[in-house]
């Protein structure tokens, strides 16, 4: 589809003047300096943000520490968590891991107690393989769906209390979970992966794809997005085998309202799709490319002309969008920085995260995510969240 601008001069000047620097209204407004223009490009809405100065901040705040953390050191206990894979909010405050260590979900009270477990080890129903669960969601009608391995067919579903109804079948080639959709939809990738022959085929670097799709809430198939990029990889002489490019650029997306936001990490463009799989909407950021040094590399590979764009595409339960920062070497350990847009895609700022925190859920007032100590120990944690005026 055509990225050519349709834009009369008149709608140009409207956009301009709706969406020029402003200052926070207590929901998170854009910053001083910052830039939105909003056009229509051939029925699609196309958004181009100026980028945030590196030093500035949204006047959003976290927290000084956790107001809940999850996790034992002991190894044995209920709270005890071993290869976290996902974990999500309910709306009385519980907690719902899917703790793929022990191949369940683990439910926790809003005071970290741990009130029960759903599923197990198996192939029945309710059941978990033993690579899964590796994502947990909200389904609407206050349930929870969980993802099995990407192997797996299978997508259990419990109601809140932690029973059992059913499990949604699908084609066992669509393996990845992305999320769900308001009405039910899911929003899955396929686990072929196309292009890899060419690996073998070939000493440059192969770019390799996979298709997303969105799938009936019973599992068929009910539109296809499109094939993206899966990543980028080589031959290398020294192993005798493929290898993933150490600075490969891949598509990362998140379920963004009623829409699919996708990324590929080459450029700083993300696209947002309708269930349908119709593109509506382009948000774009300025973005300054920088090509790896031979010195950057840590193994032998072919060169590749920038690092990527962004690291990781986030929605939160306000509409937001959030794009991590990446993060070059030599960078240092400091926060997780963020550019957030708002819910049409204008650029608001920058924020930041608590370093190693894996975040898996922004609500209104909190995030969810994961952290590990130096010895490895996995622990859920709750920080609060104020999003004040800026």
């Amino acid at each position: 589809m055509s990225d050519s601008k349709t834009t009369s001069p008149l709608a140009a000047i409207l956009a301009l003047a709706l969406f020029a620097p402003a200052c926070g209204d207590g929901s998170g407004g854009a910053g001083p300096g910052l830039h939105a223009v909003i056009e229509d490009s051939a029925g699609i809405m196309l958004v181009s943000n100026t980028r945030p100065a590196p030093d500035s901040r949204l006047a959003w705040e976290i927290g000084p520490q956790p107001s809940l953390s999850i996790g034992s050191v002991e190894g044995a206990g209920p709270d005890a968590l071993f290869r976290v894979a996902d974990a999500v909010r309910l709306g009385d405050g519980r907690i719902v891991v899917a703790n793929t260590g022990s191949n369940e979900l683990k439910v926790f009270g809003p005071d970290g107690s741990h009130t029960g477990t759903w599923g197990r080890q198996g192939e029945g129903p309710g059941e978990f393989t033993r690579h899964g669960p590796t994502a947990v969601a909200l389904w609407p009608g206050d349930s929870v769906v969980a993802a099995d391995a990407a192997s797996s067919p299978r997508l259990p579903l419990f109601d809140l209390e932690g029973n059992h109804g059913r499990d949604i079948a699908f084609d066992v080639s669509r393996g990845g979970i992305l999320g769900v959709l308001p009405d039910g939809k899911i929003v899955s990738s396929v686990s072929e992966v196309f292009n890899r022959m060419a690996v073998f085929e070939t000493r440059d670097l192969v770019r390799l794809e996979t298709e997303w799709s969105v799938l009936e809430a019973d599992g068929t198939l009910y539109a296809s997005l499109g094939r993206f990029l899966y990543g980028e990889a080589y031959f290398s002489e020294l192993w005798g085998g493929d290898m993933q490019h150490p600075f490969q650029r891949r598509a990362t997306g998140t379920v963004w309202g009623n829409l699919v936001a996708v990324g590929v990490q080459d450029t700083y463009e993300i696209r947002a799709f309708a269930a349908d799989g119709t593109l509506v909407r382009i948000v774009r950021r300025d973005w300054d490319p920088r090509t790896p040094t031979e010195a950057e590399y840590p193994m032998p590979a072919p060169p590749i002309d920038s690092y990527p764009a962004f690291a990781q595409i986030l929605s939160d339960r306000a509409g937001y969008l959030r794009v991590r920062e990446y993060r070059v070497p030599g960078d240092g350990d400091g926060p997780i920085v963020w550019t957030v847009f708002d819910p049409e895609g204008r650029v608001q700022g920058l924020v930041e995260t608590p370093t190693g925190l894996n975040v898996f859920e922004i609500g209104a007032d909190y995030l969810l995510g994961l952290v590990e100590d130096e010895l490895g120990v996995e622990y859920v944690q709750v920080w609060g969240l104020s999003r004040n005026a800026g």
